[in-house]
């Protein structure tokens, strides 16, 4: 019988590894450092937010139960508290608002010398200017 092998190169739940075990194969895997179990909850959380995009309704809580842990588990590796997490949340809130009131953005319009599309310009990644 030939061993198959299949790249994972991500980090995963705590049972993943034993349950593999358990169905008698071989996981080959290591405990992270800090900094690189932040660097892969980062990565993850993008992995389960780029999920949720595709998921279909029905899934959408699992993917934002999945979203949630991987948040709690970043503040409390990055040791931030709920409270200094909800103060930053408020902070935000006050100054640009929430998402409640659902608006959509389809493009801005501005003076071509104003500070507005000098940082549009410099932000081409996000904001790409329309022809």
């Amino acid at each position: 019988m030939a061993i198959k092998k299949y790249k994972f190169a991500k980090l995963v739940r705590d049972n993943i590894v034993s349950d593999i075990q358990r169905v008698g194969n071989k996981p080959v895997f290591r405990v992270l450092e800090k900094d690189e179990y932040v660097s892969e909850l980062q990565k993850k959380l993008f992995e389960e937010a780029n999920e949720i995009v595709s998921a279909p309704k029905e899934e959408l809580l699992g993917e934002l139960a999945d979203i949630q842990e991987i948040i709690d588990n970043l503040i409390d590796a990055l040791d931030i508290s709920k409270q200094d997490l909800k103060a930053a949340q408020d902070k935000k809130n006050a100054k640009a608002g929430s998402f409640k009131e659902k608006h959509y953005v389809d493009y801005v319009e501005t003076d071509s010398e104003s500070e507005w599309a000098k940082f549009y310009n410099k932000n081409s990644h996000k904001y790409p200017e329309m022809k």
